[in-house]
């Protein structure tokens, strides 16, 4: 008996060694490979639905801060990155360069990796910002307290936001409460208190406003759908800000059973930035850096798809935009399409025949819907794509100047279509990335039911699935 015994702590001690870091950062990256795999495999054959519908608590990551377009699941990138850092203990930090309202990055923290992001909304760089701390939570509800008692002193009806058009979205009551409220936040003398307070605004103008909500392109109202509207900015403002303080605290609670909060600061490192990463991608080391990238980049061309920056564009019109970034100015609120000018493939002017035919060479299936597209619909909407994946393509060069050999890469990605004709993101990427050094070692099908996406655009109308990409860079 004392044999067998034996025989099983032996076969416990070498499953135990095998599952140890030591042991998993000295296998070869095809080993690697295989163990991510096989975990994603095992995940799945445990619950069917992890990666559609995960079973998990959406206030615990801070998600009610803001409506924000086209949001991944905290739950699939976290279980994600979850299988690849346990597969890979020696990853130490994490890239995510189109973040958006730093969902992957507020996935991360729990797992203590130094996260870094960047996004070329102004609005998203704020909620991300917000999202991620300092979690001051006591604070925050003492200066909440502080701040109502000046919105309801403040005899003012004085404007605060001014832009044309301004009377047009907003009515006049209206107007004048989220004007005692831009008041009463620039009064706060903490910077990381004001940016919670301007994100809680954010999402008060955005349901204060004459936009049509049910999509995220600027539209009025009917006429007398707003004249019928009685509604308060101030009660709407208190009631969102009950609600995201009690998230607030939730996720630094979350963090702080993590051990990953000192002082109420994320103990890593945090790196947010405004930025366009057509252009850079910021490495603290000026060489190859990351060890895992974690992102979802848009889907074409944010004109005609999730329209990002047009969404933005009121709430942005009553923050002081020196709180976000001191890169901010009002060139970014020239015209409601400016900031989704800025973005992949919003200027069509920039499109270069040798940059275009370069990116045909790495993507017969881009060359092959290109054609269609111009042989179909013609050569208007053929630009378009061609811009954006163009722009995408030059965003990939620089996550590759910046990512570690044998790194790895998670890209969740979706298939718009244009003019009735489907566009492959998915096959599109795996063969630009295999083009530039990457293996694909991991392709995941998910339905997308949780994810906020423009169902009334005409352009992600049947967009109801998005694959989620792993790949491993190999040179």
């Amino acid at each position: 008996m004392w044999r067998i015994k034996a025989k099983e702590g032996e076969m416990i001690a070498l499953a135990e060694s095998i599952d140890s870091p030591k042991l998993k950062n000295s296998l070869s990256a095809e080993q690697i490979d295989k163990i991510i795999s096989e975990e994603i495999d095992k995940a799945t054959a445990e619950d069917s639905t992890i990666w559609t519908c995960p079973d998990f608590n959406r206030r615990e990551y801070v998600h009610s801060f803001f409506q924000y377009p086209a949001m991944m699941i905290p739950a699939v990138q976290k279980k994600l990155i979850e299988v690849i850092t346990e597969s890979k203990p020696s990853i130490k930090n994490m890239l995510d360069p189109f973040m958006g309202s730093a969902t992957t990055m507020v996935s991360s923290m729990e797992t203590g990796l130094d996260v870094y992001g960047c996004d070329i909304n102004p609005l998203a760089v704020l909620i991300a910002r917000t999202r991620t701390g300092p979690y001051y939570v006591e604070a925050v509800k003492e200066k909440y307290i502080e701040l109502i008692d000046r919105i309801g002193s403040d005899k003012s009806k004085k404007i605060e936001a001014k832009f044309k058009g301004i009377d047009k979205w907003f009515k006049p009551k209206i107007k004048i409460e989220l004007s005692k409220i831009v008041r009463a936040i620039r009064q706060e003398p903490r910077l990381s208190i004001r940016r919670f307070f301007w994100v809680i605004l954010a999402e008060t103008v955005r349901v204060s406003s004459n936009d049509r909500t049910s999509t995220f392109k600027l539209h009025i109202r009917p006429k007398e759908d707003i004249e019928q509207r009685t509604f308060s900015a101030i009660d709407a403002f208190d009631i969102h800000m009950d609600q995201s303080i009690g998230d607030y605290e939730l996720h630094a609670s979350l963090l702080k059973d993590a051990h990953q909060l000192t002082n109420g600061a994320y103990s890593s490192i945090l790196d947010i930035r405004l930025g366009d990463s057509k252009n850079e991608i910021y490495s603290p080391t000026g060489e190859p850096y990351y060890d895992l990238l974690v992102t979802s980049p848009p889907y074409g061309d944010n004109k005609t798809t999730v329209t990002y920056g047009q969404y933005s564009y009121l709430p942005l019109q009553w923050i002081d935009l020196e709180d976000i970034d001191p890169k901010v100015n009002d060139e970014y609120l020239k015209t409601t399409s400016e900031i989704d000018s800025k973005s992949l493939g919003g200027k069509l002017s920039n499109l270069e025949e040798q940059d275009l035919n370069g990116v045909f060479n790495l993507s017969p299936t881009l060359k092959q819907t290109y054609d269609n597209i111009v042989f179909k619909i013609g050569d208007r909407k053929s630009k378009k794509v061609g811009a954006f994946m163009v722009d995408l393509n030059k965003s990939i060069d620089n996550i590759f100047a910046v990512m570690k050999k044998d790194s790895y890469q998670i890209w969740t990605v979706g298939n718009r279509t244009v003019g009735g004709i489907e566009i492959p993101n998915d096959k599109i990427i795996v063969e630009i990335l295999e083009a530039k050094g990457a293996i694909l070692i991991k392709k995941l099908e998910r339905e997308i039911l949780n994810k906020r996406m423009a169902l009334r655009n005409k352009d992600t109308s049947l967009m109801n699935t998005e694959d989620i990409l792993i790949f491993r860079k190999i040179v």
